[in-house]
Protein backbone atom coordinates (compact mmCIF):
# COMPACT_ATOMS: atom_id res chain seq x y z
CA UNK A 1 0.00 0.00 0.00
CA UNK A 2 2.84 2.36 0.88
CA UNK A 3 4.42 1.85 -2.54
CA UNK A 4 1.13 2.78 -4.23
CA UNK A 5 0.81 5.97 -2.19
CA UNK A 6 4.36 6.96 -3.14
CA UNK A 7 3.94 6.11 -6.82
CA UNK A 8 4.34 9.19 -9.04
CA UNK A 9 1.15 8.52 -11.01
CA UNK A 10 -0.86 8.22 -7.80
CA UNK A 11 0.62 11.46 -6.52
CA UNK A 12 -0.11 13.18 -9.82
CA UNK A 13 -3.73 12.00 -9.72
CA UNK A 14 -4.05 13.10 -6.09
CA UNK A 15 -2.84 16.60 -6.94
CA UNK A 16 -5.36 16.90 -9.76
CA UNK A 17 -8.14 15.72 -7.45
CA UNK A 18 -7.23 18.12 -4.62
CA UNK A 19 -6.96 21.09 -6.98
CA UNK A 20 -10.28 20.18 -8.57
CA UNK A 21 -12.10 19.80 -5.26
CA UNK A 22 -10.71 23.15 -4.11
CA UNK A 23 -12.12 25.04 -7.10
CA UNK A 24 -15.40 26.97 -6.66
CA UNK A 25 -18.66 24.99 -6.97
CA UNK A 26 -17.03 21.55 -7.20
CA UNK A 27 -17.76 20.99 -3.50
CA UNK A 28 -20.73 22.77 -1.87
CA UNK A 29 -18.52 23.94 1.01
CA UNK A 30 -17.25 27.51 1.15
CA UNK A 31 -13.94 26.71 2.83
CA UNK A 32 -13.14 23.85 0.43
CA UNK A 33 -10.75 26.26 -1.23
CA UNK A 34 -8.17 25.66 1.51
CA UNK A 35 -7.55 22.27 -0.13
CA UNK A 36 -5.52 24.26 -2.65
CA UNK A 37 -2.88 24.71 0.08
CA UNK A 38 -2.15 21.00 -0.37
CA UNK A 39 -3.02 20.60 -4.06
CA UNK A 40 0.49 20.91 -5.47
CA UNK A 41 2.19 18.95 -2.68
CA UNK A 42 1.86 15.41 -4.12
CA UNK A 43 3.07 16.31 -7.61
CA UNK A 44 5.95 18.39 -6.23
CA UNK A 45 6.98 15.43 -4.08
CA UNK A 46 6.89 13.24 -7.18
CA UNK A 47 9.28 15.65 -8.91
CA UNK A 48 11.59 15.74 -5.88
CA UNK A 49 11.75 12.00 -5.24
CA UNK A 50 11.41 10.56 -8.74
CA UNK A 51 12.08 13.40 -11.17
CA UNK A 52 15.85 13.10 -11.49
CA UNK A 53 15.99 9.45 -12.56
CA UNK A 54 12.81 9.39 -14.68
CA UNK A 55 12.69 9.98 -18.41
CA UNK A 56 11.20 13.28 -19.53
CA UNK A 57 8.24 11.80 -21.40
CA UNK A 58 7.13 9.94 -18.28
CA UNK A 59 7.41 13.06 -16.12
CA UNK A 60 5.28 14.94 -18.65
CA UNK A 61 2.70 12.14 -18.44
CA UNK A 62 2.46 12.71 -14.65
CA UNK A 63 1.69 16.36 -15.24
CA UNK A 64 -0.82 15.58 -17.97
CA UNK A 65 -2.66 13.25 -15.60
CA UNK A 66 -2.74 15.94 -12.90
CA UNK A 67 -4.25 18.58 -15.12
CA UNK A 68 -6.58 16.42 -17.18
CA UNK A 69 -8.17 15.46 -13.84
CA UNK A 70 -8.16 19.08 -12.64
CA UNK A 71 -9.77 20.33 -15.84
CA UNK A 72 -12.25 17.46 -15.91
CA UNK A 73 -13.46 18.04 -12.36
CA UNK A 74 -13.82 21.79 -12.77
CA UNK A 75 -14.64 22.46 -16.44
CA UNK A 76 -16.53 19.37 -17.66
CA UNK A 77 -19.56 21.60 -18.20
CA UNK A 78 -17.89 23.44 -21.14
CA UNK A 79 -19.25 20.69 -23.43
CA UNK A 80 -22.72 22.10 -22.56
CA UNK A 81 -24.41 18.68 -22.12
CA UNK A 82 -27.85 20.01 -23.11
CA UNK A 83 -30.30 18.34 -25.45
CA UNK A 84 -29.87 21.02 -28.10
CA UNK A 85 -26.09 21.27 -27.83
CA UNK A 86 -24.66 21.34 -31.34
CA UNK A 87 -21.73 19.08 -32.30
CA UNK A 88 -19.32 22.02 -32.66
CA UNK A 89 -19.83 23.21 -29.09
CA UNK A 90 -19.60 19.69 -27.68
CA UNK A 91 -16.48 18.86 -29.69
CA UNK A 92 -14.87 22.14 -28.64
CA UNK A 93 -15.41 21.24 -25.00
CA UNK A 94 -13.80 17.83 -25.47
CA UNK A 95 -10.86 19.37 -27.36
CA UNK A 96 -10.35 21.88 -24.56
CA UNK A 97 -10.36 19.07 -22.00
CA UNK A 98 -7.71 17.14 -23.94
CA UNK A 99 -5.38 20.01 -24.88
CA UNK A 100 -5.74 22.51 -22.02
CA UNK A 101 -3.60 20.35 -19.66
CA UNK A 102 -0.58 20.97 -21.92
CA UNK A 103 -0.81 24.69 -21.08
CA UNK A 104 -1.49 24.11 -17.38
CA UNK A 105 1.52 21.80 -16.97
CA UNK A 106 4.12 24.27 -18.31
CA UNK A 107 5.33 25.56 -14.92
CA UNK A 108 5.81 22.01 -13.71
CA UNK A 109 7.82 21.05 -16.78
CA UNK A 110 10.04 24.02 -15.95
CA UNK A 111 10.26 22.99 -12.29
CA UNK A 112 11.21 19.43 -13.21
CA UNK A 113 14.10 20.79 -15.28
CA UNK A 114 15.17 23.11 -12.46
CA UNK A 115 15.04 20.27 -9.94
CA UNK A 116 17.12 18.01 -12.19
CA UNK A 117 19.87 20.56 -12.84
CA UNK A 118 19.81 22.96 -9.88
CA UNK A 119 18.44 20.81 -7.08
CA UNK A 120 15.40 20.56 -4.84
CA UNK A 121 16.03 23.81 -2.97
CA UNK A 122 16.01 25.91 -6.09
CA UNK A 123 12.94 24.07 -7.33
CA UNK A 124 11.00 24.87 -4.15
CA UNK A 125 12.04 28.52 -4.28
CA UNK A 126 11.04 28.78 -7.92
CA UNK A 127 7.73 26.88 -7.57
CA UNK A 128 5.57 29.88 -6.48
CA UNK A 129 7.26 32.18 -9.00
CA UNK A 130 6.89 29.69 -11.83
CA UNK A 131 3.25 28.78 -11.10
CA UNK A 132 2.13 32.42 -10.78
CA UNK A 133 4.22 33.49 -13.77
CA UNK A 134 2.89 30.88 -16.15
CA UNK A 135 -0.71 31.43 -14.96
CA UNK A 136 -0.29 35.11 -15.81
CA UNK A 137 1.20 34.22 -19.20
CA UNK A 138 -1.75 31.90 -19.85
CA UNK A 139 -4.03 34.96 -19.86
CA UNK A 140 -2.06 37.12 -22.28
CA UNK A 141 -2.82 35.93 -25.82
CA UNK A 142 -5.76 35.41 -28.16
CA UNK A 143 -5.60 31.69 -27.35
CA UNK A 144 -5.76 32.26 -23.59
CA UNK A 145 -8.20 30.68 -21.16
CA UNK A 146 -7.24 31.63 -17.57
CA UNK A 147 -10.50 30.31 -16.07
CA UNK A 148 -8.63 27.75 -13.94
CA UNK A 149 -6.26 30.20 -12.26
CA UNK A 150 -5.48 28.64 -8.87
CA UNK A 151 -6.23 31.82 -6.92
CA UNK A 152 -9.96 31.52 -7.64
CA UNK A 153 -10.03 28.54 -5.26
CA UNK A 154 -9.99 30.97 -2.32
CA UNK A 155 -12.83 33.25 -3.47
CA UNK A 156 -15.26 31.94 -0.83
CA UNK A 157 -12.72 32.29 1.99
CA UNK A 158 -11.36 35.32 3.86
CA UNK A 159 -7.97 34.52 2.33
CA UNK A 160 -9.24 36.04 -0.95
CA UNK A 161 -9.58 39.53 0.52
CA UNK A 162 -5.88 40.25 0.05
CA UNK A 163 -6.52 40.18 -3.70
CA UNK A 164 -7.11 43.94 -3.51
CA UNK A 165 -3.33 44.12 -3.10
CA UNK A 166 -1.93 41.13 -5.00
CA UNK A 167 -4.70 40.14 -7.45
CA UNK A 168 -5.77 36.62 -8.30
CA UNK A 169 -2.31 35.72 -9.66
CA UNK A 170 -0.83 36.90 -6.38
CA UNK A 171 -3.18 34.53 -4.59
CA UNK A 172 -1.85 31.74 -6.81
CA UNK A 173 1.67 32.72 -5.75
CA UNK A 174 0.76 32.59 -2.06
CA UNK A 175 -1.02 29.25 -2.45
CA UNK A 176 2.08 27.85 -4.13
CA UNK A 177 4.26 29.27 -1.32
CA UNK A 178 2.23 27.29 1.22
CA UNK A 179 2.53 24.14 -0.89
CA UNK A 180 6.29 24.58 -1.26
CA UNK A 181 6.67 25.12 2.49
CA UNK A 182 4.72 21.92 3.22
CA UNK A 183 6.92 19.98 0.79
CA UNK A 184 10.03 21.40 2.44
CA UNK A 185 8.82 20.36 5.90
CA UNK A 186 7.82 16.90 4.71
CA UNK A 187 11.34 16.30 3.36
CA UNK A 188 12.95 16.72 6.76
CA UNK A 189 13.84 13.25 8.01
CA UNK A 190 14.52 14.37 11.56
CA UNK A 191 11.62 16.24 13.15
CA UNK A 192 13.64 18.33 15.57
CA UNK A 193 12.99 21.62 17.28
CA UNK A 194 13.87 23.62 14.18
CA UNK A 195 11.30 21.82 12.06
CA UNK A 196 8.65 22.30 14.73
CA UNK A 197 9.42 26.03 14.85
CA UNK A 198 9.17 26.20 11.07
CA UNK A 199 5.80 24.44 11.09
CA UNK A 200 4.52 26.77 13.81
CA UNK A 201 5.76 29.76 11.81
CA UNK A 202 3.84 28.53 8.75
CA UNK A 203 0.67 28.18 10.84
CA UNK A 204 1.14 31.69 12.24
CA UNK A 205 1.55 33.10 8.74
CA UNK A 206 -1.68 31.41 7.63
CA UNK A 207 -3.50 32.64 10.74
CA UNK A 208 -2.28 36.19 10.10
CA UNK A 209 -3.34 35.98 6.47
CA UNK A 210 -6.78 34.76 7.57
CA UNK A 211 -7.06 37.56 10.14
CA UNK A 212 -6.14 40.20 7.59
CA UNK A 213 -8.81 38.81 5.28
CA UNK A 214 -11.49 38.96 7.97
CA UNK A 215 -10.50 42.55 8.77
CA UNK A 216 -10.49 43.61 5.11
CA UNK A 217 -13.94 42.09 4.52
CA UNK A 218 -15.33 44.16 7.38
CA UNK A 219 -13.51 47.36 6.40
CA UNK A 220 -15.39 48.46 3.30
CA UNK A 221 -14.03 51.36 1.29
CA UNK A 222 -16.00 54.58 1.50
CA UNK A 223 -18.59 54.99 -1.23
CA UNK A 224 -19.45 58.23 -2.97
CA UNK A 225 -23.14 57.58 -3.68
CA UNK A 226 -25.56 54.93 -4.87
CA UNK A 227 -26.97 54.21 -8.31
CA UNK A 228 -30.40 52.59 -8.65
CA UNK A 229 -30.29 49.65 -11.04
CA UNK A 230 -32.91 47.50 -12.74
CA UNK A 231 -31.55 44.13 -13.88
CA UNK A 232 -33.47 42.27 -16.59
CA UNK A 233 -33.05 38.49 -16.83
CA UNK A 234 -34.92 37.36 -19.98
CA UNK A 235 -34.12 33.61 -19.80
CA UNK A 236 -33.98 33.27 -23.58
CA UNK A 237 -33.11 30.00 -25.25
CA UNK A 238 -29.57 30.69 -26.53
CA UNK A 239 -30.21 28.73 -29.72
CA UNK A 240 -33.58 30.34 -30.50
CA UNK A 241 -32.85 33.98 -29.68
CA UNK A 242 -31.26 34.59 -33.08
CA UNK A 243 -34.36 33.45 -35.00
CA UNK A 244 -36.59 36.49 -34.30
CA UNK A 245 -34.25 39.23 -33.16
CA UNK A 246 -36.93 41.95 -33.01
CA UNK A 247 -39.02 39.84 -30.65
CA UNK A 248 -36.09 39.76 -28.22
CA UNK A 249 -36.02 43.56 -28.06
CA UNK A 250 -39.79 43.78 -27.52
CA UNK A 251 -39.63 41.21 -24.75
CA UNK A 252 -36.90 43.17 -22.93
CA UNK A 253 -38.94 46.36 -23.25
CA UNK A 254 -42.02 44.65 -21.85
CA UNK A 255 -40.11 43.30 -18.85
CA UNK A 256 -38.70 46.76 -18.21
CA UNK A 257 -42.07 48.50 -18.55
CA UNK A 258 -43.83 46.02 -16.27
CA UNK A 259 -41.25 46.65 -13.56
CA UNK A 260 -41.40 50.42 -13.96
CA UNK A 261 -45.18 50.41 -13.57
CA UNK A 262 -44.61 49.57 -9.91
CA UNK A 263 -43.42 53.15 -9.50
CA UNK A 264 -39.87 52.46 -8.35
CA UNK A 265 -37.25 55.05 -9.27
CA UNK A 266 -34.52 53.76 -11.60
CA UNK A 267 -31.29 55.35 -12.80
CA UNK A 268 -30.14 52.66 -15.23
CA UNK A 269 -31.67 49.53 -16.74
CA UNK A 270 -29.29 46.71 -17.64
CA UNK A 271 -29.92 44.17 -20.41
CA UNK A 272 -27.68 41.13 -20.87
CA UNK A 273 -25.11 40.21 -23.51
CA UNK A 274 -26.51 40.47 -27.07
CA UNK A 275 -29.95 41.29 -25.69
CA UNK A 276 -30.31 43.13 -29.00
CA UNK A 277 -28.96 40.34 -31.21
CA UNK A 278 -28.52 42.29 -34.42
CA UNK A 279 -26.75 45.41 -35.67
CA UNK A 280 -29.57 47.78 -34.77
CA UNK A 281 -27.39 50.88 -35.35
CA UNK A 282 -26.75 49.88 -38.96
CA UNK A 283 -28.46 52.45 -41.26
CA UNK A 284 -30.59 49.62 -42.66
CA UNK A 285 -32.38 49.41 -39.31
CA UNK A 286 -32.77 53.15 -38.69
CA UNK A 287 -36.55 52.98 -37.95
CA UNK A 288 -35.98 50.37 -35.24
CA UNK A 289 -33.06 52.32 -33.79
CA UNK A 290 -35.13 55.50 -33.70
CA UNK A 291 -37.98 53.63 -31.99
CA UNK A 292 -35.64 52.31 -29.29
CA UNK A 293 -34.20 55.79 -28.70
CA UNK A 294 -37.70 57.23 -28.42
CA UNK A 295 -38.68 54.53 -25.92
CA UNK A 296 -35.65 55.38 -23.76
CA UNK A 297 -36.44 59.11 -23.95
CA UNK A 298 -40.10 58.71 -22.99
CA UNK A 299 -39.16 56.31 -20.19
CA UNK A 300 -36.62 58.82 -18.80
CA UNK A 301 -34.08 56.10 -18.12
CA UNK A 302 -30.56 55.17 -19.08
CA UNK A 303 -30.25 51.82 -20.85
CA UNK A 304 -27.11 49.68 -20.78
CA UNK A 305 -27.69 46.97 -23.36
CA UNK A 306 -25.64 44.26 -24.98
CA UNK A 307 -25.97 44.32 -28.76
CA UNK A 308 -24.23 43.54 -32.04
CA UNK A 309 -22.26 46.57 -33.22
CA UNK A 310 -20.90 47.16 -36.70
CA UNK A 311 -17.96 49.20 -37.99
CA UNK A 312 -17.39 49.93 -41.67
CA UNK A 313 -13.74 50.75 -42.26
CA UNK A 314 -12.40 53.56 -44.37
CA UNK A 315 -10.45 52.36 -47.42
CA UNK A 316 -7.07 51.00 -46.37
CA UNK A 317 -7.90 51.04 -42.63
CA UNK A 318 -9.39 47.55 -42.20
CA UNK A 319 -7.44 44.90 -40.26
CA UNK A 320 -6.60 41.71 -42.21
CA UNK A 321 -9.37 39.79 -40.41
CA UNK A 322 -12.14 42.24 -41.39
CA UNK A 323 -15.02 40.86 -43.44
CA UNK A 324 -15.90 41.70 -47.01
CA UNK A 325 -19.35 42.93 -47.95
CA UNK A 326 -21.20 40.49 -50.18
CA UNK A 327 -22.82 43.39 -52.01
CA UNK A 328 -19.62 45.38 -52.53
CA UNK A 329 -16.37 43.42 -51.96
CA UNK A 330 -14.45 46.70 -51.66
CA UNK A 331 -16.29 47.44 -48.41
CA UNK A 332 -14.62 45.94 -45.32
CA UNK A 333 -16.38 45.76 -41.96
CA UNK A 334 -16.45 44.03 -38.57
CA UNK A 335 -19.30 43.03 -36.27
CA UNK A 336 -18.61 43.36 -32.55
CA UNK A 337 -20.06 41.82 -29.43
CA UNK A 338 -20.68 45.13 -27.70
CA UNK A 339 -22.54 47.12 -25.07
CA UNK A 340 -23.92 50.64 -25.37
CA UNK A 341 -25.31 53.24 -22.99
CA UNK A 342 -28.37 55.13 -24.23
CA UNK A 343 -29.13 58.09 -21.96
CA UNK A 344 -32.54 59.77 -22.18
CA UNK A 345 -32.34 63.01 -24.12
CA UNK A 346 -28.70 62.53 -25.13
CA UNK A 347 -27.55 62.02 -28.71
CA UNK A 348 -24.14 60.59 -27.84
CA UNK A 349 -24.12 56.79 -27.43
CA UNK A 350 -20.87 55.51 -25.84
CA UNK A 351 -19.96 51.93 -26.73
CA UNK A 352 -17.75 49.22 -25.25
CA UNK A 353 -16.64 46.55 -27.72
CA UNK A 354 -15.62 43.21 -26.29
CA UNK A 355 -11.83 43.07 -26.29
CA UNK A 356 -11.22 39.50 -25.08
CA UNK A 357 -13.10 36.93 -27.14
CA UNK A 358 -13.74 33.26 -26.45
CA UNK A 359 -11.09 31.39 -28.47
CA UNK A 360 -12.59 29.55 -31.48
CA UNK A 361 -16.20 30.08 -30.35
CA UNK A 362 -16.21 33.83 -31.01
CA UNK A 363 -13.02 34.39 -32.95
CA UNK A 364 -10.10 32.42 -34.33
CA UNK A 365 -7.02 33.14 -32.19
CA UNK A 366 -4.52 35.31 -34.07
CA UNK A 367 -7.10 35.86 -36.80
CA UNK A 368 -5.18 38.77 -38.33
CA UNK A 369 -2.28 36.38 -38.97
CA UNK A 370 -4.41 33.33 -39.86
CA UNK A 371 -7.10 34.84 -42.06
CA UNK A 372 -7.11 31.78 -44.34
CA UNK A 373 -8.44 29.67 -41.45
CA UNK A 374 -11.23 31.96 -40.22
CA UNK A 375 -13.98 30.09 -42.06
CA UNK A 376 -12.92 26.80 -40.48
CA UNK A 377 -14.29 27.64 -37.04
CA UNK A 378 -17.60 29.33 -37.88
CA UNK A 379 -20.63 27.69 -36.32
CA UNK A 380 -24.32 28.05 -36.97
CA UNK A 381 -25.47 29.96 -33.88
CA UNK A 382 -25.41 33.75 -33.67
CA UNK A 383 -22.58 35.70 -35.25
CA UNK A 384 -19.24 33.96 -35.68
CA UNK A 385 -15.87 35.69 -36.04
CA UNK A 386 -16.56 38.82 -33.98
CA UNK A 387 -14.23 41.77 -34.30
CA UNK A 388 -11.90 42.56 -31.40
CA UNK A 389 -12.41 45.77 -29.43
CA UNK A 390 -9.35 47.94 -28.83
CA UNK A 391 -10.32 50.25 -25.93
CA UNK A 392 -11.70 49.93 -22.40
CA UNK A 393 -13.54 52.95 -21.07
CA UNK A 394 -16.55 53.25 -18.74
CA UNK A 395 -20.04 53.98 -20.01
CA UNK A 396 -21.49 57.04 -18.20
CA UNK A 397 -25.01 57.14 -16.77
CA UNK A 398 -26.12 60.73 -17.41
CA UNK A 399 -29.27 62.50 -16.28
CA UNK A 400 -29.53 66.10 -17.42
CA UNK A 401 -26.12 67.61 -16.75
CA UNK A 402 -25.24 65.16 -13.96
CA UNK A 403 -23.18 61.99 -14.37
CA UNK A 404 -24.73 59.52 -11.93
CA UNK A 405 -22.21 56.72 -12.47
CA UNK A 406 -19.41 55.54 -14.75
CA UNK A 407 -20.04 51.87 -15.38
CA UNK A 408 -17.13 49.73 -16.46
CA UNK A 409 -18.83 47.16 -18.66
CA UNK A 410 -17.38 43.66 -18.98
CA UNK A 411 -18.86 41.26 -21.52
CA UNK A 412 -18.95 37.55 -20.69
CA UNK A 413 -15.49 35.94 -20.78
CA UNK A 414 -13.80 39.32 -20.37
CA UNK A 415 -14.54 38.85 -16.67
CA UNK A 416 -11.87 36.13 -16.34
CA UNK A 417 -9.16 38.61 -17.34
CA UNK A 418 -8.17 40.78 -14.33
CA UNK A 419 -6.62 43.45 -16.55
CA UNK A 420 -9.99 44.24 -18.17
CA UNK A 421 -11.55 45.31 -14.87
CA UNK A 422 -8.31 47.02 -13.83
CA UNK A 423 -8.15 49.07 -17.04
CA UNK A 424 -11.79 50.11 -16.63
CA UNK A 425 -11.21 51.23 -13.03
CA UNK A 426 -8.02 53.09 -13.93
CA UNK A 427 -10.00 54.84 -16.68
CA UNK A 428 -12.59 56.10 -14.21
CA UNK A 429 -15.16 53.34 -13.55
CA UNK A 430 -16.85 53.70 -10.17
CA UNK A 431 -19.09 50.63 -10.68
CA UNK A 432 -18.39 47.47 -12.68
CA UNK A 433 -20.99 45.52 -14.65
CA UNK A 434 -20.79 42.04 -16.16
CA UNK A 435 -23.30 41.22 -18.88
CA UNK A 436 -23.27 37.65 -20.09
CA UNK A 437 -25.19 34.80 -21.68
CA UNK A 438 -24.37 31.64 -19.73
CA UNK A 439 -27.51 29.82 -20.86
CA UNK A 440 -25.37 27.52 -23.03
CA UNK A 441 -24.46 25.83 -19.73
CA UNK A 442 -27.80 25.75 -17.91
CA UNK A 443 -28.09 22.90 -15.45
CA UNK A 444 -24.34 22.83 -14.73
CA UNK A 445 -22.22 24.74 -12.23
CA UNK A 446 -20.66 26.79 -15.05
CA UNK A 447 -22.84 29.89 -14.48
CA UNK A 448 -22.11 29.84 -10.73
CA UNK A 449 -18.37 29.51 -11.38
CA UNK A 450 -18.58 32.48 -13.73
CA UNK A 451 -20.37 34.42 -10.99
CA UNK A 452 -17.63 33.50 -8.51
CA UNK A 453 -15.01 34.87 -10.89
CA UNK A 454 -16.92 38.18 -10.89
CA UNK A 455 -16.67 38.09 -7.08
CA UNK A 456 -12.89 38.10 -7.45
CA UNK A 457 -13.05 41.14 -9.73
CA UNK A 458 -15.14 42.92 -7.07
CA UNK A 459 -12.55 42.14 -4.38
CA UNK A 460 -9.54 43.09 -6.52
CA UNK A 461 -10.98 46.49 -7.42
CA UNK A 462 -13.22 47.06 -4.37
CA UNK A 463 -16.06 47.90 -6.70
CA UNK A 464 -19.67 46.81 -6.68
CA UNK A 465 -20.34 44.55 -9.65
CA UNK A 466 -23.73 44.56 -11.36
CA UNK A 467 -24.22 41.16 -12.95
CA UNK A 468 -26.88 40.69 -15.62
CA UNK A 469 -27.06 37.22 -17.17
CA UNK A 470 -29.53 35.89 -19.73
CA UNK A 471 -30.59 32.97 -17.53
CA UNK A 472 -28.62 33.79 -14.38
CA UNK A 473 -26.79 34.23 -12.17
CA UNK A 474 -27.87 37.89 -11.84
CA UNK A 475 -27.48 40.29 -8.93
CA UNK A 476 -25.26 42.84 -7.22
CA UNK A 477 -21.88 41.77 -5.85
CA UNK A 478 -20.50 43.99 -3.09
CA UNK A 479 -16.90 45.16 -2.89
CA UNK A 480 -15.97 42.30 -0.52
CA UNK A 481 -17.36 39.67 -2.89
CA UNK A 482 -20.55 39.11 -0.90
CA UNK A 483 -24.13 39.60 -2.05
CA UNK A 484 -27.61 39.60 -0.59
CA UNK A 485 -29.73 37.96 -1.79
CA UNK A 486 -28.10 35.27 -3.90
CA UNK A 487 -29.34 34.92 -6.51
CA UNK A 488 -31.31 38.13 -6.97
CA UNK A 489 -33.42 36.36 -9.61
CA UNK A 490 -33.87 32.59 -9.63
CA UNK A 491 -31.69 30.99 -12.33
CA UNK A 492 -33.39 29.79 -15.51
CA UNK A 493 -36.42 32.00 -14.86
CA UNK A 494 -37.57 35.21 -16.47
CA UNK A 495 -37.71 38.25 -14.25
CA UNK A 496 -36.43 41.64 -13.18
CA UNK A 497 -35.09 43.07 -9.95
CA UNK A 498 -34.42 46.51 -8.53
CA UNK A 499 -31.16 46.91 -6.66
CA UNK A 500 -28.72 49.53 -5.47
CA UNK A 501 -25.07 49.57 -6.51
CA UNK A 502 -22.63 51.56 -4.42
CA UNK A 503 -20.16 53.77 -6.26
CA UNK A 504 -16.53 54.18 -5.26
CA UNK A 505 -13.67 56.20 -6.71
CA UNK A 506 -10.95 54.70 -4.48
CA UNK A 507 -8.34 52.68 -6.36
CA UNK A 508 -6.87 49.61 -4.71
CA UNK A 509 -3.18 48.80 -4.58
CA UNK A 510 -3.80 46.12 -7.18
CA UNK A 511 -5.49 48.61 -9.51
CA UNK A 512 -2.42 50.84 -9.27
CA UNK A 513 0.44 48.33 -9.46
CA UNK A 514 -1.10 45.44 -11.41
CA UNK A 515 0.80 42.16 -11.69
CA UNK A 516 4.55 42.76 -11.21
CA UNK A 517 4.93 39.63 -9.07
CA UNK A 518 3.84 37.01 -11.65
CA UNK A 519 5.69 38.88 -14.41
CA UNK A 520 8.85 38.83 -12.30
CA UNK A 521 8.20 35.17 -11.53
CA UNK A 522 8.01 34.32 -15.22
CA UNK A 523 11.25 36.19 -15.96
CA UNK A 524 13.09 34.51 -13.08
CA UNK A 525 11.81 31.10 -14.16
CA UNK A 526 13.14 31.61 -17.67
CA UNK A 527 16.47 32.83 -16.27
CA UNK A 528 16.64 29.77 -14.02
CA UNK A 529 16.02 27.49 -16.99
CA UNK A 530 18.78 29.21 -18.96
CA UNK A 531 21.15 29.12 -15.98
CA UNK A 532 20.47 25.43 -15.48
CA UNK A 533 21.91 24.72 -18.91
CA UNK A 534 25.11 26.75 -18.55
CA UNK A 535 27.70 24.76 -16.55
CA UNK A 536 29.76 27.85 -15.65
CA UNK A 537 26.80 29.41 -13.87
CA UNK A 538 26.03 26.14 -12.10
CA UNK A 539 29.56 25.89 -10.70
CA UNK A 540 29.39 29.41 -9.28
CA UNK A 541 26.04 29.23 -7.52
CA UNK A 542 26.43 30.65 -3.98
CA UNK A 543 24.56 27.77 -2.35
CA UNK A 544 23.18 24.34 -3.21
CA UNK A 545 20.63 23.55 -0.50
CA UNK A 546 22.53 20.40 0.43
CA UNK A 547 20.40 19.76 3.51
CA UNK A 548 17.30 19.33 1.35
CA UNK A 549 19.17 17.32 -1.27
CA UNK A 550 20.39 14.86 1.34
CA UNK A 551 16.89 14.18 2.60
CA UNK A 552 15.34 13.73 -0.83
CA UNK A 553 17.72 11.40 -2.62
Amino acid sequence: MSSILRAPFFRAALSGTLLGLAFPQVLPVGMAGVLSFFGFVPVLLAIVEDGRATRTWKIVSWFYLTFVIYHGLTNWWVCSWQERTDPYLFASGIALWLFHPFFLMLPFVALASIRRRLGTGWMLIMAPLSIAGFEWLHGQTDASYPWLTTGYSLVHTPFAQIADTVGVYGLSFLIACVNAAIVYLSLQRVVGRTVVYQAVALCLVLASWLGIGVWKAADHAATTSDVRVMIIQPNEDPWDKWADTRAQVRMHQQLTDSMRRNGAAVDVVVWSETAIPYTIRDPRFMPEWDALRQWVDTSSISLLAGYADIMIYAPGQAPPSARQSRVDPSVRFDAFNAAMMINAGKSDVPVHRKSMLTPFAERLPFADQLTFAMSWIEWGVGISAWGKGQTRFPLPVVKGSVTLARIGTIICIESIYPEVARDLVNNGSDVLCVITNDAWYNGTWGPEQHYDIARMRAIEQRRNVIRCANSGVSGIIRSDGSEDPHPAIAPMTQGAVLAVAQRSDVRTAYAVIGDPLPILGLILTLLALVSARIPLILRNLPFRFTSIENTSL
